[in-house]
């Protein structure tokens, strides 16, 4: 079959990728109910964000020629999604081809199977996620593998241009054509109330906070 490498897609103004920097999955999740990925799709470290184009790859598990595929389409700001075809033992990416990812711009990785080389991920400080973690690699064998194709990936269906947003929350996939009306949504109902972690970590009176004063009529 080989590899197949599409063209990257780009479908939404650099704005509103800009706009849901700030934008929690969980506030998301107040406003809809569909496109969050399946849960035990779980960040590899934590307090983690990430926001990007999604840039897609499906590879069987065995197999990780398309990796580096993946990386030379990506641009700055974009994610790498990954479909591992069901495999969770062998790993599709570590650091080796993170650093390269990282040195491109590539804001993070999303992995439906495992990813290795986990302790630098983290003192990279490049965000990471997978459903599994495992030091088994994968070989490039060069069987088949595609790039910037539609995936699945915890459950959800992926398609290059998507938007990606992840916190320690989860991640949800934000199509094209909903992506600035649901941006209006989040900032209108939560543009104006600051992060309670960060009011904590300001040492602010939580009385003070507006939710709280709202709530109590303080």
């Amino acid at each position: 079959m080989g590899l197949v490498v599409n063209e990257r897609v780009e479908l939404i103004p650099k704005e509103i990728v800009e706009g849901f920097k700030t934008i929690g999955v969980g506030d998301i999740g107040h406003i809809q109910e569909f496109g969050f990925m399946d849960t035990a799709i779980r960040p590899v470290w934590r307090d983690i964000r990430i926001c990007g184009t999604a840039v897609t790859c499906r590879m069987p598990g065995f197999d990780t020629t398309a990796n580096r595929a993946v990386i030379d389409s990506a641009q700055d700001g974009d994610v790498i999604v990954i479909e591992q075809s069901g495999d969770t033992r062998t790993a599709a990416m570590g650091g080796g081809a993170g650093l390269l990812a990282i040195v491109k711009g590539v804001a993070g990785l999303i992995v439906d199977g495992a990813v290795t080389d986990t302790m630098e991920f983290e003192d990279l400080k490049w965000p990471v996620y997978s459903r599994s973690v495992s030091g088994l690699v994968g070989r490039k064998i060069q069987m088949y593998g595609e790039v910037n194709t539609t995936i699945s990936c915890g459950n959800v269906p992926v398609n290059p241009g998507d938007l990606i947003v992840g916190d320690d929350d989860g991640i949800v996939v934000i199509r094209p054509h909903e992506a600035e009306d649901l941006l209006r949504q989040c900032q209108e109902k939560f543009g104006s109330t600051p992060s309670i972690r960060q009011w904590v970590r300001d040492g602010k009176d939580l009385k003070e906070y507006p939710a709280v004063k709202k709530y109590y009529g303080w």
